[in-house]
């Protein structure tokens, strides 16, 4: 591995595929740069230690872990790896405490770490003897809520150019084992038209709504048609970016600091730190939840980027929640012209309380949907750096699987596209099958129902629009359905799909 003082590593169950990640972010398709290794290096460091002082030590522990895989040739691995055990342990888990203390010393006998590690492993010892006593535990039925297992396609556009067509893309989607729709309901500027659709505002929705421009009322039209067809519809909608008709309402609109001019810019989208821009989209919420579908999906929209988020209604929250006040420079270092841009503390700490206004804003729109549809289920957009690379997707989307999980949403929607993954990670395909078998297998854990981690599979290639080999999507199909009954969506729908791979006895009984 690099290191004169090999480490023996224990169970890599708990750690999580690493990888020196960039994104794409739908719908505009534009990638950016992992940061270079020794800023990465200071930067996946820095958020672990972030996650200890808050308290967060199982997540902190997996972080420590991350770093050992990542950088093992570090010069400060020994105060990694004591960090780690010293985490499990304060976590409450203290076999694993244990079997880190024991590898610690094993690795690193002459450590000034050495005296204390052999303490705490004292105590772990005795701690995880008396956890091994037997306890009888009557669970409470009524607070299990498995997840309903979706077979779906997300529909970005049907082929057919009137409602009977519709119908029998439909029809044909069911008979093959597809149980769900995931339709989407709003249109930006640049996105193409619905062909059914009798077009009234360029940008909009395709829904009725006293509080947004509309497109025309495709949701409508297509419901009946998915019922009849004994298919469930989630309605795919926007948040941040839901800004039709307000564009030039200059209150309303994100703010971003320019790293290269220092100042201050508007961004695209909504300002979610604005009451105003909330309950603007409260009301076009609660205009979708008149219709009667089964769910709505976030789209991935909902993040902030690292230098995104900025404003006086933020400004005022971070200060009245903790007491301090934002600086730019006090959230960034950079050193020389173009340096990588390393981040403080507070950085930390800034991206946290982002994720969860960002989480908050997805709490009111379900409180607001569920108050006409209270069977609504919810699914949430995230990218798969969520679980890749936590410290990366906190920082450049303010995005947390680990807080999404703990808000408890029905599903939790994996931006799992091999073909952008191994564009921008260049591993080759192999590799990436295996990193996205591993994400599944690691969200399944994490939510402690595999039937709420929705694995996306991409059909198409974002950067050409041009279809992928059905052989690679049907090759992760098959192995996302032994997974455990993880819940599956191919993105986007296209016919000459065999979508029959989806399908299966489970997904015949919702």
């Amino acid at each position: 591995m690099g290191n004169p003082k090999m480490i023996r590593r224990a169970s890599l169950a708990l750690l999580f595929a690493l990888v020196a990640a960039a994104f794409v972010f739908l719908p505009a398709w534009t990638v950016r740069a992992a940061p270079a290794s020794g800023a990465d290096a200071e930067a996946q460091f820095s958020y672990a230690r972030y996650l200890s002082d808050t308290g967060n030590h199982a997540q902190a522990a997996r972080e420590y872990g991350r770093f050992i895989e990542r950088y093992p040739g570090s010069p400060i691995i020994d105060e990694i790896q004591f960090r780690m055990a010293s985490a499990y342990l304060d976590a409450g888990m203290f076999k694993e405490a244990k079997a880190e203390f024991g590898l610690f010393l094993a690795n690193f006998p002459d450590s000034a770490f050495a005296a204390t590690a052999g303490q705490r492993l004292n105590e772990a010892a005795g701690r995880a003897t008396l956890a091994d006593l037997p306890v009888v535990v009557i669970p409470d039925i009524n607070s299990i809520t498995p997840g309903r297992t979706l077979r779906a396609v997300q529909v970005m556009n049907f082929v057919s150019s009137d409602y009977a067509g519709v119908e029998e893309e439909l029809r044909s989607l069911r008979v093959a084992g597809v149980n769900a729709i995931i339709l989407r309901v709003f249109h930006n500027k640049d996105d193409r038209f619905y062909p059914t659709a009798v077009r009234g505002a360029q940008a909009g929705v395709y829904f009725n709504s006293a509080n947004a421009p509309v497109v025309d009322d495709v949701l409508g039209r297509v419901l009946p048609i998915a019922r009849r067809n004994g298919l469930k519809v989630f309605a795919w909608m926007t948040t941040r970016y839901a800004d039709y008709g307000m564009e030039n309402d200059a209150a309303l609109a994100c703010r971003a600091y320019d790293m290269t001019s220092g100042a201050m810019t508007p961004c695209k989208g909504l300002d979610l730190f604005n009451d105003r821009a909330v309950a603007r989209l409260e009301a076009i919420y609660s205009d979708l939840a008149a219709y009667p579908v089964d769910g709505v999906l976030f789209q991935d929209d909902l993040v902030l980027r690292h230098n995104e988020g900025f404003g006086a209604q933020m400004a005022a929250l971070f200060r009245k929640e903790t007491g301090k006040t934002i600086d730019p420079d006090a959230l960034y270092i950079q050193d020389g012209d173009d340096a990588q841009v390393r981040y403080t503390p507070l950085f930390w700490e800034w991206a946290a309380f982002k994720n969860r206004r960002l989480l908050y804003v997805a709490g009111r729109l379900r409180q607001t949907v569920r108050l006409k549809r209270p069977g609504a289920r919810f699914a949430i957009n995230l990218m798969y750096e969520s679980l890749t690379n936590p410290a990366y997707a906190l920082a450049w989307l303010s995005q947390s699987f680990s807080a999404a999980v703990d808000k408890g949403f029905d599903y939790y929607s994996v931006m799992a596209y091999h073909k952008q993954m191994d564009d921008e990670l260049g591993t080759g395909p192999s590799a990436v099958r295996a990193m996205i078998e591993k994400m599944a297998v690691d969200a399944s854990v994490m939510t402690a129902d595999p039937g709420k981690v929705l694995i996306k599979l991409q059909t198409i290639d974002w950067k050409t629009g041009e279809p992928l080999p059905p052989d690679d999507v049907v090759r992760l199909i098959r192995k996302m359905k032994g997974k455990g009954g993880v819940s599956i969506a191919l993105v986007p729908y296209r016919p000459g799909l065999p979508f029959y791979e989806l399908g299966d006895r489970l997904a015949s009984g919702h």
